[in-house]
C-alpha cells in the first residue's frame, strides 16, 4: 500500500459501496417474494425463488472460482455489478409470471455470489497484513448486516407509495452507485500490488499473500474440488470448518422452527419479530469486539468459540423462553454469529496465495450454503408440534460442537510452531496456526 491513507479510504469507499448493494440485493429478494406473492398466489412459486437465490453459489462453485481466478476480481466486480442493475431495472419492467420471476431470482442469486467472491479476494489484495484484513472485514460484515436490516425496511416503504415496481426500480440504482467505487478500488488494488512488488521477498511471501505460489495444478486447473482441497487443507483447518458446518447446520434447523415456536413464548408473533430484531442488531454491533482483545486471538479460535456461544443463545431461548432473557440471548447470539463470520474469513483467506483466492473463496461460500440447505431439509423433517425440542436439539448440538472445536483450536494454537499441521501458505505468525 503506498500509504496508510489511501487504504483506509479504500475500505471506507468499499464498505459504503458494499453496504448499498447489500440493501440492493434485500430489495431484490424480497420485493421478488412480494411480487411472486402477489402476481401468482402461489407458495411453490415464492419457495422457488429462494431456491433460485440459493443453488447458484453452491452449484456454480467451480466456475465462479476460476473466473475471479482467471480476471482481475475488480473487473468482474464491475461486470457483476452493471448486470445486476441491467437484470433489476428489466425486472420491474416485464417480470410478471412465474417463470420470468423465478429466472430473475437464479440470475440475482448467481451474480450475488460472484460479487461476493470478488469481495473476499479483493480485501487480502488491498491489505496484505493480517490484522487490517480483521479490521476491514469487521467493518464489511458491519456494513452488510446493516444493509439485511435497512433492505426490508426501504421494501416496505417503497411498496406502500410505488408497488415493487418501485421497489425495483431503485435497486437498479443501489447497484448503479455500488459500480461508481470499483474505478477508485481498481487504482488503489494496483497501487497495492506495486508495492507490495517492491517490498514483499522470498522470505516473507507468504505472509504478505502476494508472492507466495500455489502448486501448478492448484494454480492452473481445477474449479470447486481444487478449492475445496485447499480450503480444507491443514489438520486444524478441517477442524475449525468442520466444526463451524456442523454448527451452521444445527442452527439452520432452528432458524427453520423459531416460527412456529412463537406461539409458545409470552407476546407470540410481536416478540418473534423483536427477537429477529434483537439478532439483526447484534450482527451489526458483534464485528465491533475484533476490535479489542479478542481481535489478538487466533482467528481459528475464535470462530470456532464464537460459534459456541450462538449456540448456547439457541439452547437458553428453548430451556428457558422468558423474553428478557431471550433477548439477551438474541443479542449475544447475533453478535457472536458476526464475530464468527469475520474471524472464519480472515482465517481462510489470510496468506492464500492470490493465484487461488477466487476458487477458495468460491469454495468456502459453496460449503457455507451448503451446511444452511443441509439445516433447512432436516428442519423439514420436524414436526410444527416439536418446535421447542428441535430448537433445543439444534442449540445442544452447535453448543457442544463448537466447545469440542473450540478446546482442539486452543490446544492447537498452543502448541510449538513445528508441531503445527498447518500448510506454508495459510501460516501467519499473528494467528498462531490458522
Amino acid at each position: 500500500m503506498t500509504s496508510p491513507r489511501p487504504g483506509g479510504a479504500a475500505a471506507l469507499l468499499a464498505v459504503a459501496a458494499l453496504l448499498v448493494s447489500t440493501v440492493g440485493d434485500e430489495v431484490a429478494m424480497v420485493a421478488l417474494a412480494l411480487r411472486g406473492a402477489d402476481r401468482t398466489g402461489l407458495t411453490s412459486v415464492v419457495s422457488a425463488q429462494m431456491l433460485a437465490g440459493l443453488v447458484p453459489g453452491i452449484a456454480l462453485g467451480g466456475l465462479i472460482g476460476r473466473i475471479v481466478d482467471r480476471f482481475r476480481p475488480d473487473a468482474v466486480l464491475g461486470a457483476v455489478l452493471a448486470l445486476e442493475c441491467l437484470i433489476a431495472a428489466t425486472a420491474a419492467a416485464i417480470a410478471d409470471g412465474a417463470v420470468l420471476l423465478v429466472v430473475t431470482m437464479l440470475f440475482l442469486g448467481a451474480l450475488g455470489a460472484v460479487a461476493q467472491t470478488c469481495v473476499m479476494a479483493l480485501v487480502p489484495g488491498l491489505f496484505p497484513a493480517a490484522e487490517a484484513q480483521l479490521r476491514v472485514n469487521g467493518l464489511i460484515e458491519s456494513a452488510r448486516n446493516a444493509g439485511y436490516v435497512i433492505g426490508p425496511l426501504l421494501v416496505g416503504l417503497l411498496t406502500a407509495h410505488g408497488g415493487t415496481g418501485l421497489a425495483l426500480a431503485v435497486d437498479a440504482g443501489t447497484f448503479a452507485f455500488a459500480l461508481s467505487a470499483v474505478p477508485v478500488i481498481s487504482r488503489w488494488l494496483a497501487a497495492a500490488a506495486r508495492e507490495g512488488a517492491r517490498t514483499a521477498g522470498a522470505a516473507d511471501a507468504s505472509a504478505a499473500g502476494t508472492d507466495e505460489a500455489a502448486p501448478e495444478e492448484q494454480r492452473t486447473g481445477g474449479g470447486l474440488r481444487a478449492g475445496l482441497a485447499l480450503l480444507w487443507t491443514g489438520a486444524q483447518r478441517r477442524i475449525t470448518l468442520a466444526t463451524i458446518v456442523i454448527t451452521v447446520a444445527a442452527t439452520s434447523v432452528v432458524n427453520v422452527l423459531l416460527p412456529f415456536f412463537a406461539d409458545e413464548i409470552p407476546g407470540g408473533t410481536a416478540a418473534y419479530g423483536t427477537l429477529l430484531a434483537t439478532w439483526s442488531v447484534g450482527l451489526v454491533l458483534g464485528p465491533f469486539a475484533v476490535r479489542g482483545p479478542l481481535g489478538r486471538r487466533p482467528t481459528a479460535v475464535v470462530a470456532v468459540g464464537a460459534a459456541a456461544v450462538v449456540g448456547l443463545g439457541y439452547l437458553v431461548t428453548g430451556v428457558y423462553p422468558v423474553v428478557p432473557l431471550m433477548l439477551a440471548a438474541f443479542l449475544c447470539g447475533g453478535m457472536a454469529n458476526a464475530v464468527q463470520n469475520v474471524t472464519l474469513r480472515t482465517h481462510v483467506m489470510a496468506g492464500c496465495p492470490k493465484e487461488v483466492r477466487g476458487r477458495v473463496g468460491a469454495a468456502y461460500g459453496a460449503t457455507l450454503q451448503s451446511s444452511v440447505a443441509v439445516g433447512f431439509a432436516c428442519a423439514g423433517l420436524v414436526p410444527a408440534g416439536w418446535a421447542r425440542w428441535g430448537i433445543l436439539a439444534g442449540g445442544g448440538v452447535a453448543f457442544l460442537a463448537g466447545s469440542f472445536g473450540w478446546l482442539r483450536a486452543r490446544a492447537a494454537a498452543d502448541a510449538p510452531a513445528a508441531a503445527r499441521d498447518v500448510p506454508a501458505p495459510a501460516r501467519r505468525a499473528s494467528e498462531g496456526a490458522p
